[in-house]
C-alpha cells in the first residue's frame, strides 16, 4: 500500500479512530529526533519568543482562545 492510498483510507475513518492513529504516529517519533525548520519557520518561532519575552503577561488560556476563535485570526 502506498502512502496516498493509506491516507485516503485513514481519512475515511471515524474521528475517534483518526485521533488514535494520530496519537500512535506522534508517539512513534523519538523525542530526540532532530526536526528541520525552514528559515521562515525559525524566524516565526524567534518572533513569537521575542513577543512573549517582551510582554509575558499577554497570555491567553486555551479556554479563552477556544471561546473566541476570532482572536486567532491575527496569529495566522
Amino acid at each position: 500500500m502506498d502512502v496516498n492510498q493509506a491516507l485516503s483510507e485513514l481519512t475515511a475513518l471515524p474521528v475517534a479512530d483518526r485521533l488514535r492513529v494520530v496519537e500512535t504516529l506522534w508517539d512513534s517519533i523519538e523525542s530526540d529526533t532532530p526536526v528541520s525548520l525552514s528559515p521562515e519557520q525559525r524566524a516565526e518561532l524567534d518572533r513569537r519568543v521575542r513577543a512573549h519575552e517582551t510582554n509575558p503577561d499577554e497570555l491567553l488560556s486555551w479556554d479563552q482562545v477556544n471561546a473566541h476563535p476570532k482572536l486567532m485570526e491575527d496569529v495566522t
